[in-house]
């Protein structure tokens, strides 16, 4: 956010590692050697037109431009972007619908940091809606040694829709309020009076930085492709993340290895749903107490965690005992549907080609969260050939 060089490279050449990579803007639709036909881009304003909502969807050789790079080249990264936004996006449309923001600014944070809280670029913006550290400080943001609210992605929504709220009283204008999230109120203003006075961003678009003459069509092409995904042949990936969430309110200093301990689950699991503690510790406080985000799939260990945060130690026989009750609800539910019980421990042998998704479907019963609990496969969860895996039998 407000980053100019660092989203120049992110924009022209992709800094984050899993960011869209996008080519620079050059030229019109007409002179490319790969232009589309006049009917292709009727469907590509159309496909627009039929998704926009509260901000314009302006199709144009630019926004064309940024399709092609994510369906020619990007489709692998597009298809994580959904898998990720199987959680991510429900946070954000939550916060925005409380707020009055339109939902598809979502897509924002696609292009920022391709939805990853650690994302941090050479300028220091930080988080899924990078910040820069005077910016989340003026937004409310807790910085400091243990902390770091711009990687938590409620925390971070909510200063971005108080930015972006910001922008559109300013300028009553969506488009602008975007293109301010990049470049910052003032270049707005010093381009809206080269400009003559215009306030649309099209017509003051020539006098932005060129980074921001990229992100506007960039965002634009993003919602489409997020939405049109299957017009390409693309598959959204896994979430890579438990979607189902609790949030616990914490009061004391505990840290993150005990309570995954204590509900049987990897550092990288609960880090994956906790970013924002970079010591991995939480300094909560009766006064400022934390939160704490724990899978909804783990309510069986909830007294567990519950003594971890009041200072209790736990037994083996305690976890094993609650190890136990998580896998006889499964079988329970199981049961309710019409599946059988289990009956014995399987060895399975991990074949070239095989994913958690593919061996579980060839166990009656069997679920990926199931397998990656018992052997306690670390999140997103990896199998490799040769590896041998313990299943429960139906």
């Amino acid at each position: 956010m407000i980053k100019n060089a660092a989203l120049a490279l992110f924009l022209l050449v992709g800094s984050f590692g899993s960011t869209f990579a996008v080519a620079p803007s050059t030229g019109n639709l007409t002179s490319r050697n790969s232009a589309i036909s006049l009917s292709d881009s009727l469907v590509y304003k159309r496909s627009l037109q039929s998704i926009q909502n509260r901000v314009p969807l302006t199709y144009n050789a630019e926004v064309q431009k940024y399709i092609d790079s994510y369906v020619r080249g990007q489709k692998s990264r597009v298809s994580r972007m959904l898998g990720l936004s199987k959680y991510y996006f429900p946070i954000y449309d939550k916060i925005f619908e409380n707020r009055n923001v339109p939902e598809e600014l979502k897509y924002i944070s696609v292009i920022e940091s391709s939805l990853d809280p650690h994302a941090v670029s050479h300028m220091g913006a930080t988080g899924p809606w990078q910040f820069l550290y005077e910016i989340g400080k003026l937004y409310g943001l807790q910085i400091n040694d243990w902390i770091d609210e711009r990687k938590d992605p409620k925390l971070a929504c909510n200063a971005a829709a108080s930015y972006l709220l910001e922008s559109y009283y300013m300028y009553d204008d969506w488009l602008m309020a975007i293109a301010s999230y990049n470049c910052g109120r003032n270049n707005i203003k010093w381009a809206m009076e080269k400009a003559g006075g215009k306030t649309d961003y099209w017509s003051i678009r020539p006098y932005l930085p060129l980074e921001t003459q990229n992100y506007v069509p960039a965002y634009i092409a993003t919602v489409y492709i997020m939405n049109n995904y299957w017009k390409h042949d693309i598959k959204p990936g896994e979430a890579e993340i438990t979607v189902e969430t609790k949030t616990i309110p914490v009061s004391s200093t505990v840290s993150l290895g005990s309570i995954a301990a204590a509900s049987n689950m990897t550092i990288d699991e609960i880090t994956l749903l906790n970013p924002s503690y970079i010591q991995q510790t939480i300094k909560g406080s009766p006064e400022k107490p934390q939160n704490l985000v724990i899978p909804l799939t783990r309510k069986v260990y909830y007294s567990l965690v519950d003594d971890v945060l009041n200072g209790k130690a736990i037994t083996a026989g305690q976890l094993q005992a609650a190890n136990n009750l998580f896998f006889q609800n499964q079988r329970t539910v199981r049961k309710s549907i019409g599946a059988s019980g289990f009956d014995s421990i399987i060895s399975y042998r991990v074949k070239e080609g095989d994913t958690l998704s593919s061996i579980a479907e060839q166990f009656k019963g069997a679920t990926e969260e199931e397998i990656r609990v018992i052997n306690k496969l670390k999140d997103p969860p990896a199998v490799k050939p040769g590896m041998i895996l313990k299943i429960i039998g139906g």
